[in-house]
């Protein structure tokens, strides 16, 4: 810390030795250059030829440059006015060696030539001081206490505002407009998942609106497509339908999102029209009036199912079901249907998680539920099960789970009519020995080769069970707009039915349908049609 103040005194004298030295050559010049002459008068006297003087000049120039860049906090050696008499000394000429710039003279010629050459050396001299008589500022050294201040919080946000600076700023893509609705046009809206984890099942639903517009070949009819996302935006696209001023929607397909959509089209007021909604959902608990659902409803199957064992003679029947929404929406729906035939469940056993994950829980839970009593020997097992129907109200991994127990204790299908679901109508569970025998309903199939065959003209992927839904949605939209009716709720609840590719159904007025199904019969690892879907309602 001492070197460094004393450096800072030394600069200061040197600065105030060069401010003299100014003063000093100004007021004494007429006097230095009596004594040049006179020194060369008495020495061998030495001219600089035309050359040398610009040299001089680029010498100076050059610690000019030197002096205006600049000055370091902790000096070096020498001063700036070290630098200075180094550049004088530069540009002193040195008679004494011959391979300096000056060239030697011989000493008859004229003294008016010594005399121009004497001030020119002079004034380059007195030109070189005044280009140095600058001050220059020295500051105090800062000497950081603590944190290094160029990791401070200040310094961080003046980098990274200077790197933000040289960002270009970003390009929006200008907000798409709707434009306006041509006359005479039905525009509609289709609410599916178009991205997200239900993405595949969105395109499955659009392609075959697409396919179904291709067939119609109707211009008056447009289709805004409007991602759901699986219900997280139902919401805004709902909102985008309405600001886009469709007639119709189609959609959406997951409850959360027929909640989210109906709520936007509730708060419709100012006298606005509220487009009505043809539900690719299931569930009878989001239908109502203008709000119709086009899916296939597992209520239906089993009441198609009920109607055939009763109609066969079975009198009792146990149910037995998973404890999710799905098992309890059917567990209900079963209870409600064998009171209307004046029955009543012999056993009812609803199944949770645990007891289905765990093998020694689930034996004892079945058993019970079975009533099943060890045999005794030579005492014969007794030709009847205390029940003749066992309805499965949950999915196909609780029928898995539960037939073979089912059996072990004595309720197979051979002593027992199994009744399952349409999601039974799969690889896995038409192989499973104890479901062999066991009736489930599903949706007709008799137009499903000339489906497939107008599918594949245009899709290289094979068509889904959604794919008949949604073409059918879009053709019904196709036969109200060749109406001049624009009153679409009453045509679709007048109608007496319609028959498409999923088969013929009916639209009633409190938002559910009415659809046929076929029964089918496990047999052999096969799905056999037992009893064909009626072609109307």
């Amino acid at each position: 810390m001492q070197n460094m103040f004393e450096i800072d005194r030394a600069n200061q004298s040197d600065q105030s030795l060069i401010k003299d030295c100014h003063f000093f050559w100004r007021q004494a010049k007429g006097l230095i250059a009596a004594v040049t002459m006179i020194a060369l008068a008495g020495c061998q006297p030495a001219t600089t030829p035309s050359s040398s003087i610009p040299a001089v000049s680029k010498i100076a120039l050059s610690s000019q440059t030197q002096q205006s860049s600049s000055v370091p906090k902790l000096p070096a050696s020498s001063g700036s006015s070290s630098q200075t008499r180094s550049a004088i000394n530069r540009t002193a000429p040195d008679i004494s060696s011959p391979d300096k710039s000056l060239d030697v003279k011989k000493p008859d010629q004229d003294g008016t030539t010594d005399l121009a050459a004497a001030n020119a050396i002079m004034d380059s001299i007195i030109w070189q001081f005044q280009t140095d008589d600058k001050v220059i500022e020295t500051t105090e050294p800062t000497i950081p206490i603590g944190a290094d201040p160029s990791l401070s919080d200040d310094a961080l946000d003046a980098a990274f505002a200077s790197l933000s600076s040289r960002i270009r700023p970003q390009s929006f893509e200008p907000v798409f407009e709707m434009p306006p609705k041509g006359g005479g046009v039905i525009r509609v809206g289709l609410l599916v998942p178009l991205s997200g984890e239900y993405a595949a099942l969105g395109m499955e639903i659009r392609r075959s609106v697409e396919m179904a517009l291709f067939k119609i070949n109707n211009p008056k009819i447009e289709i805004l497509f409007l991602d759901t996302k699986g219900g997280e935006t139902a919401g805004n696209a709902a909102i985008t339908g309405l600001n886009g001023d469709v007639d119709i929607f189609i959609g959406p397909l997951f409850t959360d999102a027929v909640a989210q959509a109906r709520a936007v089209t509730d708060q419709l007021r100012d006298g606005r029209t509220r487009p009505p909604m043809l539900l690719l959902s299931n569930n009878v608990d989001v239908a109502s009036a203008d709000r119709w659902l086009m899916g296939y409803l597992p209520e239906q199957q089993l009441d198609g199912l009920l109607g055939h064992a009763v109609s066969t003679g079975k009198r009792r029947f146990a149910l037995i079901a998973q404890d999710s929404l799905f098992g309890q929406r059917l567990l209900t729906h079963a209870s409600q249907r064998l009171a209307d035939f004046g029955l009543t469940p012999e056993a009812v056993r609803v199944l949770s998680d645990d007891e289905l994950a765990d093998e020694t829980n689930l034996k004892n839970a079945i058993r019970a539920f079975t009533r099943y009593t060890a045999p005794i020997d030579d005492v014969p097992l007794a030709k009847d099960s205390p029940f003749d129907a066992v309805i499965f109200a949950g999915d196909p991994a609780f029928a898995l789970r539960t037939a073979p127990v089912l059996a072990f204790y004595d309720v197979g299908p051979d002593r027992a009519l199994y009744l399952g679901n349409a999601l039974w109508n799969q690889r896995q569970l038409l192989v499973e020995p104890s479901l062999q025998g066991g009736l489930f309903s599903t949706r007709p199939s008799n137009l499903d080769a000339r489906f497939d065959a107008d599918w594949t003209e245009i899709w290289p992927e094979p068509a889904g069970q959604l794919a008949r839904v949604g073409f059918d949605a879009m053709a019904l939209v196709a036969a109200l707009a060749k109406s001049d009716n624009r009153d679409w709720s009453k045509q679709l609840v007048s109608n007496s039915g319609f028959q498409g590719y999923s088969g013929a159904f009916r639209l009633l007025q409190n938002g559910r349908n009415i659809r046929s199904f076929e029964l089918r019969k496990i047999d052999k690892g096969e799905a056999k049609i037992i009893r064909p879907a009626p072609n109307k309602i």
